[in-house]
């Protein structure tokens, strides 16, 4: 009995698809992530306020330090925006790296099984109950290569 079917099958739903996943450099971009972060937050960039009268008492003075301090202000926002995206996109990594052992471990699981279906299968048409009883029986009543005993 041929079997190739079963393992053709799969081969034939996966196709092309091919994911390869270097879990050396996932662990490098967690890492940097991580180490970075904190140098983000913790840059004292937030606590910088330059105030207006550093640039001066004049009208253009007082407007140059109001554009810096909304300048800053922009910054600050944008950088804690990063800092929001770094921190998603690291706990992405992660999710990610769960979901596919996951899947490998699902994978493995759904192949022992098939397996196991392939197996008994080969086994159950090794063995033939009706070759056995006409073997049995033939020695039985047919001794003497076909002469009634």
């Amino acid at each position: 009995m041929d079997f190739s079917g079963l393992t053709g099958g799969l081969q034939d739903a996966l196709g092309d698809l091919d994911l390869v996943i270097d879990q050396a450099v996932i662990d490098q971009a967690v890492k940097t992530l991580h180490d970075t972060s904190g140098d983000l937050t913790d840059s004292g960039f937030r606590r910088l306020q330059v105030p207006v009268s550093v640039f001066g008492a004049s009208a253009r003075g007082l407007e140059l330090g109001d554009h810096h301090g909304k300048a800053h202000q922009v910054i600050r926002a944008t950088l804690e925006g990063v800092i929001l995206d770094l921190e998603g996109f690291a706990d992405g990594l992660r999710r990610a790296e769960e979901l596919v052992r996951s899947a490998d471990d699902d994978a493995a699981d759904q192949l022992a099984r098939r397996q196991a279906a392939a197996e008994l299968l080969v086994d159950a048409s090794q063995h033939s109950h009706g070759d056995e009883r006409n073997h049995e029986a033939r020695n039985q009543y047919l001794r003497d290569g076909g002469e009634d005993a």
